[in-house]
This record gives C-alpha cells, structure tokens and sequence, in this order.
C-alpha cells in the first residue's frame, strides 16, 4: 500500500472520529437541555399555574403526561383540573405538586396520579428503606392529611413488547404495585386503577408512541375508562386479581408469543353496523386488525345498518357497497391486493326483517363486489352473542326467526356466492355466563371483546386465505 493511500486512510480515520465525537457531544448537549432547562421549565410553568389559576382538580403523570388532555376533567366529570405538563420522577417531585396545589387556596378536591412503580423504584436507588420513607411522607401523608380530596391513582401499562424485552423486570413490578397498593387500598378516599393486565390495551402497538408509554388517543380512552369507574385494581386475594391477570398474560406472552401475519401488502374494507362502526381508533376492530397484521383498513360500517335493502338510498350493505364503489375508492391503493370483510345481522333481526330479506341483502352487496373487484377475497362474519332479546332467542318477526337464524342465513349465503364465512358465535364462545366480561352492554363487544373479534376475523384469514409467514 502506497504512502499516499495510508495517509487518505489515517485522515478519513481522523475525520470520521470527529464526526462521531461531534455527533455525542450533541447528543449529550441535547439531553442536558431537556433535562435542565425543557422539563425544569415545565415544572416551573405547572407550579405556577397550580398558584395562580383556579381549579378543582389537579393531575400529574409519571410519564407522557401531554398524551392526556386537559379538558376531559371539565366535560365529562364538572370540575376544572389543571393537567401538569412536567414528567414527575419521583415521590419528592410530586409531594412538591401537592404541597403547591393544597397551600394555593383553591378548594382541591380531586387528584388524579397516575404512579411509575419502576421508576419510584429507581429514584430510590432501589433501596427499600429510602423507598418506605419516601412513599409515607410524600404521598400517604397528604392522602391521610386531606382525607376529603378524592386521590384517582393510576398505574403505568407498559406495553407486552417492553415486558418481552425487560422480562427480569416484571416480578420487580409485580411486587411494586402490591407495596403501593396495599396502603392506599384501604384508605377511604382512595381509588387505584390498574390498566396494565388488558390484553386489548397492552398487546395493541397502536396504542404506544414507545413501549413504555400510550399515544394520546390510547391515554384519552385508558382515562375516560377509569373515570366511568372500570380498569379498577382488584388486590392479589380477589377472584379477578389484577395481577394475577396482568402476570398469565405477560408470560404467556414472553413464553408463546402471539404472532398474526404480515399483511402489509394488503387493503381491507370492512363493511358493518355499529359492531364495526361505532369505534374508528386502535381499539376499533379494523383497529385491532390493522395493528396486529400492517394491513391497511378502511371502515365504511355505519351504526343502525342492515344487510336488508328497502331503498337504493338507505344504510343497507347493498346501498352501501354502491355508495363506495361510486365515491370512495379513491382511497384504494391499486398497488395491493384487497379484502372485504362482512358484519351484519343484528339489525336485521331487531327490526324483523327475515333471514331471506336478509340473505338477500348480503347477496346483493357480496355479487356488486365481486363484479368491481373479481380478485378480491371476502369474509362474511357472522352476529356475534349477544344478551338482549332473551340472548337473542326472541321472535321478532312473524315467521318466529331468532338471531341464530340469521347466523345460518348468513354462512348459507357464502356458501352460495363462493365467499369464506366465520362463525363468531363458534370462534368466541360468549354465552348468558361470560358475556358480560366481552359486552359494553346487551349487544356491543366491549374494548376486549372487539379485540378478541378482531383476532377472530385475523385467524380466519389467516387459516382460509392467506399463506402468510407470521411476524
């Protein structure tokens, strides 16, 4: 090697480190920043706020705290809260935030927390004394002292994908929350709310802008739910232990991972009634479907629809296929391959239409697909359970047809136009004794029931129409 060439060598050696010595010192810089001046400012901003603004409440979250808004507590619960902006990190940081809010002279009566038990955990340098300590003079003591503010405690819902990568922490975690919980448990004015056990939020990459925290849709949903009084925490003695749940879930996740093909190359449009189309998020079933397999989903369900058709203008599957065929494919790449996936019946059956107005429905709107899009694939999904109307077993038309009636209707009708077909009812196995854990009331799937009738609809295309690798 000549002496020129050695001496390019050494001095792109030479530049390349001072790139990379460079590009750490940003980093580091960056992080100092934020750690020094962008979050203090937010504490400085919040503590200020909590002196001269008037409020009732107050809420201060241990992570994503802009991920939850504001103007939740006003409109649904009637008080005004102030919705701290400043990441807590420890036990001091928030007996500084209550300190400030109960010596500010507004009338608190309600705090909402929601509590890291890991990083509590870490700012203690895990050390259990320092740990006691801090949680008894820091928070037990303000909840004992202000015994008639509501304290809302929330703990943190790492997501399955952090589990499965921190699998060491869990037991750590498990035992964090049962030393918080067992003190503010049975202190009157206390709630504790445990998201982290539910499969629909933790195994949904939707919900996540990182492992550890929930995108602000997902915050919204978790919030709402634990003010309407579900997500509650149930101690480790309970028949439905909390973390009981959240542990089976978790190392069944870290044992046998769930896995759902890789339909990326995919287009879905699903076609329903409320079942589908009452949610449009991550928790929606094409939500769950889209998170779980990359495909891209489309929703045109509309709540109140039948398959039925009394008029082209109507809300039925035939009017509406038209209505997309005519308007919405736009929104059809072209460069993937396309699926239609079916709901219908309910209506159908509460209004008494009968299962061959029914039939005819669904027959009208699958042959208007297959005639615009001969190579697409269809799935027709049946009702799922559902309790009212005597678990569905009530005549509401005059030929006696009850909603199983229908579900027969509709796997007769694919069977005739050569399309594939899921019994829910079969793949579910919801009935009058477990209903009401999958049900947000008589007939809609609750957040884990459209999770599992998501993973339903992914399993039966993934055993009767793709031949997909799963990821």
């Amino acid at each position: 090697m000549s002496s020129n060439t050695k001496k390019k060598i050494k001095s792109w050696k030479l530049f390349s480190g001072i790139v990379i010595v460079v590009l750490l010192l940003a980093v580091t810089a960056a992080g100092i920043l934020y750690v020094k001046i962008y979050e203090p400012g937010k504490r400085s901003a919040d503590l200020g706020r909590l002196q001269q603004e008037s409020y009732q409440g107050v809420f201060c979250s241990m992570y994503a705290p802009e991920a939850f808004p504001e103007d939740i507590y006003s409109t649904y619960m009637g008080y005004d809260a102030v919705s701290c902006s400043h990441r807590l990190t420890s036990f001091s940081d928030i007996s500084d935030y209550l300190e400030t809010a109960f010596s500010s002279g507004n009338e608190v009566t309600h705090v909402l927390l929601i509590l890291d038990p890991l990083l509590l955990w870490n700012s203690n340098f895990h050390n259990n004394s320092r740990f006691y300590a801090s949680f008894d003079e820091d928070l037990l003591a303000y909840v004992d002292s202000y015994s008639g503010v509501e304290f809302t405690i929330v703990f943190s819902c790492p997501s399955l994908e952090y589990w499965q990568a921190h699998s060491s922490d869990t037991e750590t975690y498990e035992n964090l929350v049962q030393v918080l919980a067992a003190p503010l448990s049975v202190r009157e004015n206390v709630s504790l709310f445990f998201p982290g056990g539910e499969e629909w939020l933790i195994s949904n990459p939707d919900a996540y802008d990182t492992p550890l925290e929930l995108n602000a849709v997902a915050a919204r949903s978790v919030m709402l739910l634990v003010l309407s009084g579900t997500l509650q925490y149930h101690g480790i003695d309970a028949d439905n232990s909390s973390l009981t749940q959240f542990d089976t879930l978790v190392q069944a996740a870290i044992n046998a991972p769930a896995s759902y093909s890789d339909l990326s190359d995919y287009d879905i449009v699903f076609f329903g009634d409320s079942v589908f189309g009452n949610y449009q998020d991550f928790a929606s079933i094409p939500g769950v479907i889209g998170a779980l397999t990359k495909a891209s989903v489309h929703s045109h369900a509309i709540g109140g629809s039948s398959a039925t058709q009394l008029t082209p203008d109507d809300k039925s599957f035939p009017s509406a296929v038209q209505r997309f065929l005519s308007e919405d494919t736009a929104e059809i790449s072209g460069e993937k391959k396309l699926c239609f996936v079916i709901n219908y019946g309910l209506n159908d059956y509460f209004t008494g239409y009968t299962v061959e107005q029914y039939r005819d429905g669904l027959q009208a709107g699958v042959q208007s697909l297959q005639d615009a899009y001969p190579d697409a694939e269809i799935l027709i999904a049946s009702s799922n359970f559902i309790t009212a109307f005597d678990n569905g077993t009530a005549f509401n038309n005059d030929l006696d047809e009850i909603l199983n009636d229908y579900v027969t209707g509709a796997e007769e009708t694919a069977a005739a136009m050569n399309v594939f077909f899921l019994n829910t009812n079969e793949a579910l196995q919801w009935n009058p004794q477990n209903a009401a854990c999958y049900l947000v009331d008589a007939v809609h799937p609750n957040e884990e029931g459209r999770f599992l009738f998501g993973t339903a609809i992914i399993k039966a295309l993934e055993e009767d129409i793709f031949s997909y690798p799963v990821h």
